[in-house]
Formats: structure tokens, sequence, C-alpha cells
């Protein structure tokens, strides 16, 4: 028997949770961009190595906190939902340091807007919409053999290579839900 089923879930408060969850993407995204970008840059089934700079590490953040802030709607609903969601988009913000929240905003919704049309075209796990987003953002299409290049269809061996790594990425909310109570 757990201590957890003796006296209950250990309490965190949502503003908690949400300034957890934003360091740790920034950190996750931030550690791990240029791994990403070595590993695209020798992928064998490529044709030619994309062009993908190291300043480019923005749109990787953007893919993977819109990502995560998508699936918010698997792990809460209605009030929390909300209240969990605005915590979370704050904290981003505050977090990037020197941008307009407008256009942080903006992007978020963008990006987001776009991981939604994937997962509704998809509807094949968030690692699979994760590296989708990566490789057409940063056209790697335009790098791929001729015959997927001409169908502007993923390489699937590409995909699912990248689909090892970017289900690294997703934030585990049924874990920290299974150990923890969340309070406004």
């Amino acid at each position: 028997m757990s201590v957890f089923s003796l006296f209950g879930k250990k309490r965190l408060s949502e503003e908690h949770i949400a300034k957890v969850f934003v360091s740790t993407i920034n950190g996750l995204a931030i550690d791990t961009f240029p791994i990403l970008r070595d590993y695209l840059m020798d992928v064998p089934e490529l044709a030619c190595p994309p062009k993908i700079k190291e300043n480019q590490m923005e749109w990787f953040l953007y893919i993977v906190f819109s990502a995560n802030l998508y699936n918010l709607r698997t792990a809460f609903q209605g009030d929390q939902h909300d209240r969990m969601r605005i915590l979370i988009i704050d904290e981003f913000i505050a977090s990037l340091e020197g941008k307009s929240e407008d256009a942080v905003l903006e992007q978020i919704n963008n990006y987001e807007d776009y991981i939604a049309a994937l997962d509704r075209r998809e509807n094949d796990g968030l690692g699979k919409i994760i590296a989708l987003a990566i490789f057409n953002k940063y056209g790697l299409n335009d790098c791929q053999v001729e015959h997927f290049q001409k169908m502007n269809m993923a390489n699937p061996i590409i995909i699912k290579a990248m689909m090892e790594i970017t289900e690294n990425f997703i934030w585990n909310w049924n874990d920290i839900l299974e150990n923890y109570k969340l309070v406004a």
C-alpha cells in the first residue's frame, strides 16, 4: 500500500505545475534542438541535408509547446482546463523575455491551430504530429528523394525515426494526475 493511498494525493497548485511545465518544455526544447538538428542533417533517407540554422530553435520550441498545450484537452475539462491553459500561456509568455505578449500569443494560436489541423488529418498520436510539424516547418520535403518529394509526402522511415525522438517531448499528464491533486 502506498503512502498516497493512505493519506491521499499530495496537493500541488495549478500555478506551480504551470511553472514546472513551461520550465521543463523550454529546457527540453533548448537542450535537444541541437541534437535534433544534427540528427536531421545526417538522415540517410534525405537526398541532401536540410538547411536548419542554429537560430531556428524558436520554431521547434513553439511546435513542442503548442503540441503540449493542445494536449491539455486530454487531461483537463471545463474550468480547470481553462485555468491551466491561461496559467501555462502566461508562464510561457513570461519565459520569453523581451517578446511582445501579443506576438507570442498570436504565434501560440497559429501553431496550435496547425497542430490541431495535423491531428484531424493524421489522428495518429501526438508524437507523429510533432514529427510532421517539424518535417513541414523545416522544409524537409525539399530534401527528400524525388519520389517522396513529388508526392509531397514525408518518407515514413524518416517520420518513424523522428517519432521515436518526439514522443519524448510529450508531457505526461496522467503521471502527474495519478500522483498529485491540482488545486487552484
